[in-house]
């Protein structure tokens, strides 16, 4: 799946039914702090019921983004309702992209067989890394390498698309210039001239 695919199914999401209200909360998550998240989070997100997937399909789903994009001194997967994105963009995209929810249904369905589902924190982070293999070693394989990679390549999308990722992980300023370059030992190009 492309960017271009991505940004597709997203746009028919927007057009979704409750879109406006989901993605009003979804981008404004991030805003949070930490220790406030769960309890002043949207009710749209903080009592979301899946759409497309199932209730179990959805908290394997959360588990696995988690995992990929954890939190640490910046907010990961969770803040940034990565499964939640997902699962609201693949409900609007019934008419538009019906083989990429086969491909869901389908990585799903991997991801179950490999216990995913049923497994603790500590066997997840195992099985997550056992899936990632084929990525790093060549000749590795994993009957789950491509629901690893669908889920991977959506949370991504998902959370880099989040003010979670593009502002509070990335810093994005947007329309700014640098006056000054810190990392640059050099006095020539520590200052933009005009």
């Amino acid at each position: 799946m492309t960017r271009r695919e991505l940004l597709r199914l997203t746009t028919c999401a927007l057009a979704a039914q409750g879109a406006s209200e989901f993605f009003t909360a979804w981008l404004d998550a991030a805003n949070l702090p930490a220790h406030l998240h769960v309890a002043q989070e949207q009710p749209v997100l903080r009592d979301y019921q899946p759409k497309f997937l199932d209730a179990a399909d959805f908290a394997a789903l959360q588990a696995f983004t988690e995992i990929l994009i954890p939190t640490d001194e910046t907010p990961g997967a969770r803040e940034a309702h990565c499964a939640h994105f997902i699962d609201f963009v693949l409900a609007a995209s019934t008419e538009a992209a019906p083989e990429t929810q086969a491909q869901w249904r389908e990585a799903m369905r991997a991801l179950k067989a490999t216990g995913f589902h049923a497994a603790s924190a500590a066997e997840r982070d195992t099985l997550v890394a056992a899936m990632a293999r084929p990525e790093r070693e060549r000749g590795a394989t994993h009957p789950a390498y491509f629901a690893y990679r669908l889920i991977k390549q959506q949370n991504t999308f998902a959370f880099y698309t989040s003010r979670a990722g593009l502002i509070e992980a990335l810093d994005y300023k947007g329309n700014t210039f640098n006056a000054s370059f810190p990392a640059c030992e050099h006095p020539e190009h520590r200052v933009v001239k005009g």
